[in-house]
């Protein structure tokens, strides 16, 4: 089903309203990457956008999950900048 995973090599600080789903590589038809597995863990409170949805609240180390039963996620953005976070997913 799957491409392969992607995902944070370190703990990383965000901008406002920082994305973290990257661009595909320039051959490839989408612009950013279709995520049908997501593990996101903040270190900080935060809001969070997903598919460009309402803002998401998250409290210090709450992380949020999708998996493959779920919609798949081709934009997912941290409102506030100086948030620790790290993600790891599969497209």
């Amino acid at each position: 089903m799957g491409n392969g995973y992607l995902g944070s090599s370190k703990i990383l600080t965000s901008a406002a309203n920082q994305e973290i789903v990257p661009e595909t590589p320039e051959n490839w038809t989408s612009d950013r990457y279709s995520i049908y597995k997501l593990s996101f863990i903040n270190k900080n409170n935060c809001s969070v956008k997903i598919n460009g949805g309402s803002s998401i609240y998250l409290e210090a180390n709450q992380g949020f999950e999708s998996s493959k039963e779920d919609k798949a996620i081709n934009s997912f953005v941290i409102v506030e900048e100086g948030i620790q976070y790290s993600f790891i997913g599969a497209y």
